[in-house]
Order: structure tokens, then C-alpha cells, then sequence
């Protein structure tokens, strides 16, 4: 066991040494390097904006995680997990290329456009969908709240008239790229 040891040992040191800290730290934590390569350095003196727009992300799919600050502290980590757990990923609590990819998936299709919810997208999926949000105007009203709600109610989902992830998700089986005003 001790020529194991040895040998293993060898080889950290021969990895540091030659390929250096972030080789062996990607051996080491490769839930820790992965997130790395996404979000990029995390230190307590600058904004990380890469963590800025997770904790923006995470809260406008109905996540809290606290002060959008672009620190992963306790809060974020822990709707990281949350979310990774709402989504069938392990909860790891780090942001990995699959967390990542199901953070952004609502950028890609235009439902999340500069940090914010699309209205206008969210009417027209709705309006695809067989409910009359009114005019399709980017602008939250009555109309479209109902329209909410009814559509959650009728998908299964609580209706509450909040458009966070699962609404989204549900949502985009009515995206039209060439919607109509």
C-alpha cells in the first residue's frame, strides 16, 4: 500500500510541476473546474458578472438567491441546487455545463432577452398556445396575467400568474420564431 501512496503522490507532484495548479485542480474538484471554466475567477474584491447573471437568472425563473452581488455565497449555492434538483440534474450546487446549459436555454429562444423576461414572446406562445393574452404589446397587463393563469392551471402547473421556469419550459412548446403581432 505504501508503493500505491508513493506513486500517487509522484504523480500529483509531476502534474503540478509540469502542467500546473489548474490541471491538477481540474483532477482534484472536477465539479469545481467546470464551474471555473463558466463563471470564470471568483475572488471577495471584484464582481464576477458571470455570477451576476446566474443569480439574475435564477431569480427571474423564481429562485432566490439573495443579493444579486456576483458572489456564490449560501444563498446562491443553495438555488443552484434547488434548481438543479427541479430539473432533473444532480444538486451539486455547482454550475456546471449542464446547470449552465438549462440557465440560458431561455436566452437561446428568446423568452429572456438583456436579463429580463419578453413579454412580448410570452403572448405570443400564449396566443399560439389558444389564450387570448390580448394585444401583444411587451406590456403585463390584465389580460395577459390571465391569460397566465388560465394557461398554468389547464398545463398542470400552480397558478399563480408568475412566468418562472416551468411556465417557460411549457411555454416554449408554443415558440413561434416568426410570431405575428
Amino acid at each position: 500500500n505504501l508503493n500505491i501512496l508513493a506513486k500517487i503522490s509522484l504523480c500529483v507532484v509531476f502534474v503540478f510541476l509540469f502542467c500546473g495548479c489548474d490541471v491538477l485542480y481540474g483532477i482534484l474538484d472536477k465539479r469545481g473546474a467546470e464551474e471555473k471554466e463558466i463563471v470564470g475567477e471568483v475572488n471577495l474584491v471584484d464582481i464576477n458578472y458571470n455570477i451576476v447573471e446566474i443569480q439574475i437568472l435564477l431569480k427571474l425563473y423564481g429562485y432566490d438567491p439573495g443579493t444579486i452581488d456576483g458572489v456564490l455565497g449560501l444563498k446562491t449555492r443553495d438555488m443552484i441546487a434547488r434548481f438543479q434538483k427541479d430539473n432533473d440534474l444532480e444538486p451539486s450546487r455547482f454550475v456546471d455545463k449542464d446547470t449552465w446549459q438549462k440557465l440560458e436555454v431561455f436566452k437561446v429562444n428568446g423568452f429572456v432577452v438583456d436579463s429580463k423576461l419578453n413579454v412580448k414572446q410570452v403572448q405570443s406562445a400564449l396566443k399560439a398556445a389558444g389564450f387570448n393574452p390580448g394585444r401583444i404589446d411587451g406590456r403585463s397587463g390584465f389580460k395577459t396575467e390571465s391569460a397566465i393563469r388560465r394557461f398554468q392551471k389547464t398545463s398542470g402547473l400552480k397558478a399563480d400568474g408568475k412566468v418562472g421556469y416551468k411556465t417557460l419550459s411549457a411555454l416554449s412548446e408554443f415558440f413561434k420564431e416568426d410570431t405575428e403581432d
